[in-house]
């Protein structure tokens, strides 16, 4: 009677072949319904059918994101028109500054960094090219953060860089090299805020952990010196990065094929500071493919916003999460 039970348990697997069952489910399932004798075990090897629903393999599943080749994305961006001129955002002397601060942050001009074009070819510093979503096919040698620390850190009372592109889970460390202390402060949407006093000369940095990306570039501020600001922008993937002096940018190992590319300015149009949305560019397989782009006047006429009224409900909005404490008094 047993063995008559195994069979009958080998012939109703071998019908649910082309189901989208796991095989050991499947026998377990089976052998339950079918009355297989529970000191008997059965050992059945199924062959997966081709195109049945959810019969890929996780051999199939890397086949199909494993790229093709990889290529490089390079280009310079520009600025069209008059540059505007801005007053310097603490003049040399410091008038107004605490008396312990007008040594260090006033012994040269702090300049107003929020549109920085460079006179010789009219390149725009500090945007940020970026791919608009993370890649199934990344190159395998990128695919993880890097492990060293990159630095952000405080000189003349003024950050540098000015814009910083990191990877999410890529170590981060404030530092400072002015002898009078700053406590720098992020404003995250989807990240707990970094908000520390960095001592004066620390050279060693304070860690500032990003565990999740952000969608766009995000604000950093110093409360003890108002006028310093700067931006960071933690991805989930490799492919972005922020313009040099010279305007110039160049993103390597990108998957060959077509894809879309955001560029960002701080002094962008509208909430999203977008230059450009969904850029079109395609990748051939060791090739640099290149795109210079030029942007009006027009494009720059908004002044940076800060996201103080309404950081709780973006960071809501954008998955994050904000920390509700009951007030004394109120209930």
């Amino acid at each position: 009677m047993r063995k008559s039970q195994i069979e009958n348990c080998k012939m109703r697997i071998a019908n649910w072949r082309g189901m989208a069952l796991r095989p050991a489910l499947a026998v377990t399932l089976l052998c339950f319904f079918a009355g297989c004798p529970e000191a008997q075990v059965v050992t059945v090897t199924m062959k997966t059918v081709e195109g049945a629903p959810g019969a890929a393999s996780g051999e199939a599943t890397a086949a199909v994101a494993e790229a093709k080749g990889y290529g490089t994305f390079s280009g310079t961006i520009t600025f069209e028109g008059t540059v505007p001129s801005y007053p310097p955002l603490v003049a040399l002397g410091g008038a107004g500054l605490k008396p312990e601060d007008k040594a260090v942050c006033a012994a040269q001009p702090v300049p107003d960094e929020t549109l920085v074009v460079n006179s010789a070819n009219k390149g725009l510093a500090n945007a940020v090219v970026f791919l608009d979503k993370r890649p199934a096919n990344i190159r395998p040698d990128l695919a993880k953060p890097p492990t060293d620390a990159v630095k952000f850190d405080q000189k003349g009372c003024r950050f540098f860089p000015h814009v910083l592109v990191l990877q999410a889970g890529q170590p981060l460390l404030v530092i400072s090299d002015d002898p009078i202390p700053h406590n720098t402060h992020t404003r995250p949407k989807r990240n707990p805020d970094f908000n520390q006093l960095i001592k004066a000369n620390d050279r060693t940095g304070v860690p500032c952990n990003y565990k999740k990306a952000e969608s766009a570039p995000i604000e950093v501020v110093c409360d003890l010196h108002t006028w310093m600001k700067a931006y960071h922008f933690p991805l989930d993937h490799p492919y972005a990065v922020a313009t040099d002096k010279d305007g110039k940018f160049k993103i390597e190992g990108l998957p060959a094929g077509k894809h879309t590319f955001n560029i960002w300015h701080e002094r962008g149009p509208g909430d999203s500071r977008l230059l450009a949305r969904k850029l079109e560019i395609t990748i051939d397989v060791d090739k640099e493919t290149t795109k210079d782009l030029n942007f009006g006047a027009e494009k720059f006429a908004g002044a940076p916003r800060s996201p103080r009224r309404a950081i709780a409900y973006e960071r809501l909005l954008d998955g994050g999460e904000i920390e509700v404490t009951q007030s004394e008094g109120r209930r």
